[in-house]
């Protein structure tokens, strides 16, 4: 059985079967590609299984080679290459629980930079602020969440960090008082999606946000959204900005 998945791979489960493999989030990025069609960044999920057996044993062997080969398939649909220091692929790192669990656990964006990184993407882009801005971004992010005092520079080191920094996560203190409030289960672990940036932080052309199918507070069935331009999710999600 496979420890890691393509957002575009064809599961030959229910959709509640795949939402226990990969969480819900993933599940639901597979029904946006595969079913409805639309233009999802790529990306790939490491499974609830290999969260689950992290905890039980460690880092699984077999994820390592799983992983490369899902990064080679992603560097091929975008076009750039992890860690590579002329054009490279940043990635997001993404919790996603078989049951909703929001803000309960970590993300991490701009994975992949480093000194030579953000040279390549200032140089790609035309920008050099706006490298700076998501180093800057990265940096804070995940030396707080993985709990490290200084970044490692190889963009791997990074990746497996940020992977076992979500794992952990589903066991945070806040995440296990959420499950116990919601009769979640302890013991089905979390999936992580591993997907291509985009920037919402670019330019003014450019944002972030969420959208709703019903107003959150009232419930009232209307679409509902909060969007910031030159910003990224993390602004929007924690409570810091106006939207």
């Amino acid at each position: 059985m496979s420890y890691v998945y393509a957002y575009d791979h064809a599961h030959d489960l229910p959709l509640s079967e795949v939402k226990s493999l990969l969480g819900s989030k993933a599940a639901n990025i597979s029904v946006m590609v595969i079913e409805l069609g639309l233009p999802v960044p790529p990306a790939f999920t490491i499974s609830t299984v290999a969260c689950r057996a992290y905890f039980a044993g460690g880092w699984p062997a077999e994820l390592d080679d799983e992983l490369r080969a899902q990064m080679a398939r992603l560097e091929e649909a975008v076009g750039r290459r992890f860690g590579d220091s002329t054009d490279p692929l940043l990635v997001s790192v993404r919790s996603g629980a078989p049951i909703s669990m929001p803000g309960m656990m970590d993300t991490i964006l701009n994975l992949g930079l480093n000194e030579a990184t953000e040279v390549g993407l200032a140089v790609a882009s035309g920008d050099p602020a706006f490298a700076l801005n998501c180093r800057r971004r990265f940096g804070t992010t995940y030396r707080d969440i993985v709990g490290v005092d200084e970044v490692p520079a190889d963009p791997w080191a990074q990746l497996r960090g940020a992977i076992e920094a979500v794992f952990r996560s589903w066991n945070s203190d806040r995440a296990r008082a959420y499950r116990a409030h919601e009769g979640i289960p302890d013991d089905l672990g979390t999936g992580v999606t591993v997907q291509a940036m985009v920037f919402g932080n670019r330019s003014s052309d450019s944002g972030t946000g969420v959208l709703f199918t019903r107003n959150p507070a009232t419930g009232e069935n209307v679409l509902y959204g909060d969007v910031m331009f030159n910003a990224q999710g993390e602004d929007v999600v924690a409570g810091t900005h106006a939207t």
